[in-house]
This record gives C-alpha cells, sequence and structure tokens, in this order.
C-alpha cells in the first residue's frame, strides 16, 4: 500500500515537472532592452531587434575557467547563429562573431562593451541592418574594470 502510494506521488511530481519544463520558454529579452541571464557559472547578456539578437557571452572562472568571453549574433526563434556580421559603435567597427582569446579580441572585446554602454550598436550582415539601442546597456553590461566584471578574457 504505501509502495503504491509512492509511486502514484512520483507520477504525479513527474507529471508535474514535465508540465513546468515544456510551460517555461527560453530566455527572452524584452525588445530592445538589455537582459543578462546566469547559467552554469557563466553570464551572458544579450538584447534582440528585428528577429535578430545581439550576443555577448561572458564565461566566468567558476562556470567555464578556460572559455574565452565572445560576441554572437544570432536568430531568435532558431538560434541559428550569423557566420558573419559587423558591429558599428562609438565610431569603431567590430567584425563579427569574435572571441576575447586573444590580445586583439581582448581589446575588441573591452572596446564593444564600452562602446555598448555609451551609445546604439548598428549591426550589418546579408545586406542587412539592424540599429539596437543603447536603452539600459549601462545598467545591465558589465564595465571592464570595475567591480562585478567577472568574464575570462584572453
Amino acid at each position: 500500500m504505501i509502495n503504491t502510494h509512492i509511486r502514484k506521488t512520483r507520477l504525479a511530481l513527474s507529471a508535474l515537472l514535465t508540465t513546468l519544463v515544456l510551460a517555461t520558454p527560453a530566455a527572452q529579452a524584452a525588445p530592445g532592452q538589455w537582459t543578462q541571464g546566469y547559467g552554469q557559472g557563466n553570464l551572458e547578456y544579450f538584447i534582440d531587434a528585428q528577429g535578430m539578437r545581439l550576443l555577448i557571452g561572458c564565461p566566468t572562472q567558476e562556470g567555464s575557467a578556460d572559455a574565452a568571453s565572445s560576441v554572437t549574433l544570432m536568430a531568435v526563434t532558431s538560434s541559428q547563429e550569423v557566420k558573419k556580421f559587423a558591429v558599428k559603435v562609438g565610431g569603431h567597427t567590430f567584425e563579427g562573431p569574435f572571441e576575447a582569446d586573444s590580445r586583439v579580441g581582448e581589446n575588441n572585446f573591452v572596446a564593444l562593451l564600452d562602446g555598448l554602454r555609451k551609445g546604439e550598436a548598428v549591426v550589418s550582415y546579408g545586406g542587412k541592418t539592424i540599429t539596437f539601442a543603447k536603452s539600459n546597456a549601462a545598467q545591465v553590461l558589465p564595465a571592464y574594470g570595475k567591480k562585478g566584471f567577472q568574464c575570462n578574457l584572453g
């Protein structure tokens, strides 16, 4: 009798968990607003516009100590990454995608973050152009050299 009760309870819990997992949407950003996400010890920052997502991946020492921070552009619905794009911000153009796994990559990553905190980004890819607003970037994106900056560099 107790075993039957335990089995029924486990089945009910399993069904509940399955329902919760299926009902939970993937990480969503409010269009035009920077969002911070965290998972498995790694930080990510992203903004959505016109069906595309500009994503800044910040592996941390606690998460992926050997992985470098990166910048990618992807379609929101399919998560398919764009193979070649350019981000123009603060008078500078950064060719993407790229990682902060070298001195040049590290310098570009830090300069891009600084530029995004100060102004909008114009992203070009495949003959298309999207403007990602500055919006709340200064409050969400990490500032290099400041307390709380955890992105792996070099």
